[in-house]
């Protein structure tokens, strides 16, 4: 039943707007590399595009928090944590990912892995690699 009802949700969504939730706009997605004087406006940004990639109609994304670590020379790790509503259960979920990132070129930074998790129990749906490693490589441009 709830697959039947998720492709309801899906094609109600492309009825609407002629795309589902998570198709994210290039203008809509940051870039590594063009990370300007907000630290914080950027990372709420990637963390926004990272759950819409990595899920299917979130809703009420918000920033709960991040910090930077360095794990090794030229490496940084963004830990960020999200909180975001379900697009059609209304469940409160958390997501959590570290972004990995390639320092060693201090003025082309390249992302190189997100690996992303969330406490969503009522999806029947991993979240979607396919779509976070598309996220990555707009990350990069």
């Amino acid at each position: 039943m709830r697959p039947l009802l998720c492709l309801g949700a899906m094609l109600t969504a492309l009825a609407a707007g002629g795309r589902p939730a998570y198709a994210a706009d290039d203008e809509d997605v940051p870039t590594i590399n063009n990370r300007g004087n907000n630290e914080v406006k950027w990372v709420s940004r990637v963390g926004t595009a990272v759950v819409r990639a990595a899920r299917t109609g979130p809703k009420k994304i918000e920033l709960a928090s991040y910090r930077f670590e360095d794990p090794d020379k030229g490496r940084k790790d963004l830990h960020v944590k999200m909180h975001w509503v379900g697009g059609l259960t209304e469940t409160k979920v958390v997501s959590t990912f570290v972004v990995k990132i390639d320092v060693s070129d201090e003025k082309n930074w390249v992302v190189l892995d997100v690996p992303y998790k969330d406490n969503n129990k009522v999806s029947p749906f991993s979240p979607n690699r396919a779509r976070i490693r598309a996220l990555i490589k707009k990350l990069n441009r």
